[in-house]
């Protein structure tokens, strides 16, 4: 029996003898939701981008200072076949005391104040099958770790231990519409480091609570978890090969958040050490650099269910040279509006990526009508432009879509 049925048969049990065995100490929860999400290129020849439906089934058990939580995906996928398939999400155990806080399992680990940026964020890597196309939190990828905070009134310490790394999923099959390659005569290599003791990571983050104002130190010995591809070519073979290289990364960084009256100002800034780049000449390998990130938002909160945020990052390559395919500095920007109508049943959203250097934009417009505190009907429309950069890549790729969600 494949290991991910036995997966889904184990979950159903522990969760049907957790209805029988509840008592005075411990407490079990089941909840979860179905969703249903489908896509319409609005460009020629308007072909659907995706079609999927889920079953999230999540399980909560209390029993005083213990915590377990674990959360199953069964996923059909018509147009990416190899995604229809069952998940198992997150799966931890935590522990709390009034001093001591620790987390063992599958979980995701988020850092910094930065909204769909990463500066200091970059523990939980990133699924990219279908892009951006999907919720920000189904994109994020669980990791498997040890983390242990000690907690205090006005400050807190946390030690992360990773002992086997996850990696961004890059689509490579030219038949998914957000492949980033679109020929068949390429051939991908993309083997990850040895899971080895010497290859975990391991990091440390200071978080300080003070009057009107947060901030947090923190340190990440991490990798280079976005695989940067050298290309290779056999003579008299038209077939390309291309060859993923992951390295070290070290990462030190700062984030703040500050509330004055209606706004909410956020700050991120991060120094990576030895992060891998592309380089300019096709077949050289990816050359090593080191550069600064710096990211400011503000957040604005007039009244009347109306929300309105802007983010502006920049990356700073220190020891650049002419060999290096990126700019030496390069900008993204985001702004978000939403608003809720006709007592929060209608929310109205508008999420914009600008990538400044290259002139490329993606924006998610959406539109969510709450039928019940359970059942939710949702409209929206994906914009894509560009000439080059990470969204002008995907310039033909504009959608409209639909999502029905209902949850128990």
């Amino acid at each position: 029996m494949n290991y991910k049925y036995r997966a889904l048969i184990i979950f159903l049990i522990t969760v049907s003898t957790a209805v029988y065995c509840q008592d005075d100490k411990t407490i079990f929860k089941f909840n979860g939701f179905a969703d249903s999400y489908h896509a319409l290129r609005v460009k020629k020849p308007n072909d659907f981008m995706s079609s999927r439906s889920r079953l999230r089934g999540e399980l909560r058990v209390t029993h005083e200072k213990s915590f377990l939580f674990a959360s199953l995906n069964a996923t059909h996928n018509s147009i990416l076949k190899d995604q229809t398939k069952f998940e198992l999400r997150e799966a931890f155990y935590q522990y709390t005391t009034g001093s001591w806080d620790v987390k063992l399992g599958r979980q995701i680990i988020t850092w910094g104040v930065a909204d769909a940026m990463r500066i200091t964020d970059i523990i939980s890597p990133m699924d990219y099958t279908e892009f951006l196309a999907r919720d920000y939190d189904d994109i994020r990828i669980p990791v498997n770790a040890f983390k242990i905070k000690y907690l205090k009134t006005d400050y807190n310490i946390e030690l992360i231990f990773i002992p086997v790394s996850e990696f961004f999923i890059i689509p490579t099959d030219p038949d998914n519409p957000w492949s980033v390659i679109k020929t068949d005569n390429i051939v991908t290599d993309n083997t990850v480091p040895e899971k080895r003791i010497k290859n975990s990571e391991i990091g440390g983050r200071f978080s300080f609570y003070l009057s009107g104002i947060d901030f947090s130190v923190s340190a990440l010995h991490t990798w280079n978890k976005m695989p940067v591809f050298r290309s290779s070519k056999v003579p008299n073979n038209d077939t390309i090969f291309m060859h993923a290289t992951y390295k070290r990364l070290n990462m030190v960084g700062l984030d703040l958040s500050a509330t004055l009256g209606q706004f909410v100002l956020r700050g991120e800034a991060a120094g990576y050490f030895g992060e891998i780049l592309e380089s300019r000449i096709p077949g050289n390998a990816p050359i090593s650099s080191d550069n600064v990130n710096v990211m400011l938002g503000i957040d604005w909160y007039p009244g009347n269910d109306l929300n309105v945020s802007a983010q502006l990052s920049h990356k700073y390559i220190t020891d650049y040279n002419n060999n290096m395919k990126p700019y030496r500095n390069t900008s993204l920007s985001t702004f978000n509006i939403t608003k809720k109508l006709f007592r929060s049943t209608l929310s109205l959203a508008s999420f914009a990526h600008i990538d400044i250097t290259n002139g490329g934009l993606f924006n998610r417009l959406s539109a969510d009508y709450s039928l019940s505190d359970q059942i939710h009907l949702i409209i929206g429309y994906d914009h894509f432009e560009g000439d080059s950069g990470m969204f002008g890549m995907y310039k033909n790729n504009s959608e409209v879509w639909v999502k029905g969600k209902f949850s128990f």
